[in-house]
């Protein structure tokens, strides 16, 4: 199971999910992975790492509890 950044420019931060999260297949990003604000990572500490070298607030997605899958 992978993790996927979500960077948000209407309001600025990043939320870091669950691969599969129903909240990106809510939004319509489960096939915009590499496009635009959707970023697929392997593991949680890469998709940390990437959320946080973007300098804006980072968030774990409220839904899918991504921390607790590492």
């Amino acid at each position: 199971m992978g993790f996927t950044t979500y960077k948000n420019v209407a309001n600025p931060h990043v939320t870091i999910h669950r691969d599969g999260c129903n909240q990106i297949k809510k939004h319509g990003g489960q096939h915009q992975y590499s496009q635009g604000n959707y970023e697929y990572h392997e593991t949680y500490a890469a998709a940390k790492t990437f959320a946080e070298s973007t300098h804006l607030p980072v968030r774990d997605c409220f839904f899918c509890k991504p921390r607790l899958m590492k």
